[in-house]
């Protein structure tokens, strides 16, 4: 069977002349909130990985020696650009689908899309979502956690998730930071903590503000193991069992939409790995690389071959469950 990594960046240098200067340094909470000593770092480190985040060559020769068969492939967070006038950000996204939609073409074997989309101007996204689907046969399409502050069960999203689930797409959450960032200045936490929280509040708040009740079709993958949710969802559930606050858009535990999310193997070991099977389902987990940044992990199979499951778990997590999502066979 084919192995499917759902979790794979590139990099457009060409959309980086058309934004110099424009952002200000608190709309991108990664950088902003890294510390002096992750942002010098990660100069360097995205210099060494260019060439895996650009050359398709380079990246086909990494995924043979991962075992890694089908890629699918989405910008990196730097590249939402959000922040950027709505008129402006179209043109970079659209940018970045071509060469997402060049690579796939190329080598339609190895490769299947997810598009990037102007989440600042809804209609424009649900726009450009449907073209890269239409015109690019896209699989999909990567968000962030959030919109420059803006959490995902805001209503004015409702279109984009509406137009995801209509044309029956996955719809994966990757974050770039956490926004309140104040106390992650050092050790990386921007990463190592902000990550992985910025996806579990994302997740916390699209199920309670019933995105997830509105379109139960809706197919939503959170890299990086869908953050801490999966990890203490009981707590979500006590709360809603105790107070009001969680039960307003809702009609169950909150837990039990967790049946609709599906998340990346991103946990980097295997006692990790068998929770988060346990705790989403065998049918929910999927190989996620972060390829190529230095937080991502490339012996998936290794991980998964060495996880206490049954060889029916370790076939979906593998590449059957993913096949699926992106239609591999359609």
């Amino acid at each position: 069977m084919r192995t499917v990594d759902i979790h794979g960046h590139v990099i457009l240098p060409d959309c980086l002349p058309l934004v110099d200067g424009l952002m200000a340094p608190e709309w991108e909470p990664f950088t902003y909130f890294g510390g002096d000593e992750t942002n010098a770092y990660q100069v360097q480190h995205v210099r060494d990985i260019m060439p895996k985040a650009t050359d398709p060559q380079t990246r086909i020769a990494d995924l043979d020696r991962m075992g890694i068969d089908v890629q699918a492939i989405s910008v990196a967070p730097a590249g939402y650009f959000y922040w950027a006038d709505p008129s402006l950000a179209r043109d970079l996204a659209r940018m970045q689908n071509e060469n997402l939609a060049k690579i796939v073409a190329d080598h339609p074997d190895r490769f299947v899309g997810l598009a990037t989309v102007p989440m600042q101007d809804v209609a424009a996204a649900v726009e450009e979502l449907e073209r890269c689907v239409r015109e690019y046969d896209f699989r999909g399409v990567e968000i962030n956690t959030n919109v420059m502050g803006v959490d995902l069960d805001d209503r004015r999203f409702r279109p984009f998730f509406a137009k995801a689930e209509e044309l029956d797409v996955v719809v994966m959450l990757h974050p770039n930071g956490f926004t309140g960032g104040e106390r992650f200045r050092k050790y990386y936490l921007t990463n190592v903590i902000g990550n992985p929280l910025d996806t579990t509040v994302a997740l916390s708040r699209i199920i309670h503000g019933g995105v997830l009740e509105e379109h139960p079709g809706l197919k939503l993958v959170a890299v990086h193991g869908g953050g801490y949710l999966p990890f203490y969802s009981s707590r979500m559930d006590h709360a809603y069992e105790e107070r009001p606050e969680g039960r307003h858009h809702i009609t169950r535990p909150p837990s039990t939409y967790l049946k609709q999310i599906y998340v990346d193997c991103l946990v980097f070991d295997a006692p990790h790995l068998e929770f988060l099977v346990q705790q989403m389902g065998a049918d929910h987990v999927i190989i996620g690389t972060d390829y190529p940044f230095d937080m991502g992990h490339y012996d998936p199979l290794g991980q998964i071959a060495s996880a206490r499951l049954d060889e029916e778990t370790r076939d979906a997590i593998r590449g059957g469950t993913a096949a699926r999502l992106l239609k591999l066979d359609s």
